[in-house]
């Protein structure tokens, strides 16, 4: 299936209000390779990748206790099977995970058929699921239960192997 429009209004380019020109003093702030352990640890942000397995809080946890610090956080929930990047922000950057949780996201699946199925039919398939959607997560999940809608704005098939 091609699709062009692969796009999430995230994609779509903000308009930026000036309110006023000025320049930066360089006394303030860091190049960001001139950086002390310190400044990384209290204002950084790791892309973890979640293995299978444990939960987003328990692998945050873990990096928390790794690093020696106290506060770390999330941007994010990822259930215990999946596997994936887990933004964790360090100290006070956990004040920004608001922005990465409104942030768009793409995901990629693995799908195993009982019986081989022509590529067209999956396509025709995969665009029913494209739009609003009601979705119930599953028994095991690491989220509340209930009936939401989600928007899916796109779906691609990428490859078809019988």
């Amino acid at each position: 299936m091609e699709n062009l429009e692969c796009k999430l209004p995230s994609d779509e380019p903000e308009q930026l209000i000036i309110k006023s020109q000025g320049n930066s003093d360089p006394n303030y702030g860091y190049d960001p390779e001139k950086r002390s352990i310190e400044s990384l640890l209290q204002y950084g942000v790791i892309n973890l990748d979640k293995p299978s397995g444990p939960t987003s809080h328990e692998v945050v946890s873990w990096a928390r206790k790794i690093l020696g610090i106290s506060n770390a956080g999330h941007g994010g929930t990822l259930d215990p099977k999946v596997t994936g990047v887990l933004p964790c922000a360090l100290g006070k950057a956990t004040r920004v995970l608001s922005a990465l949780l409104n942030a768009g996201k793409e995901y990629i699946g693995v799908m195993d058929l009982h019986t081989p199925e022509k590529r067209k039919r999956i396509e025709k398939i995969f665009k029913l699921f494209t739009g609003k959607i009601y979705q119930r997560p599953p028994l095991k999940s690491s989220v509340v239960r209930k009936l939401r809608i989600r928007e899916i704005y796109y779906s691609e098939v990428i490859d078809v192997d019988n």
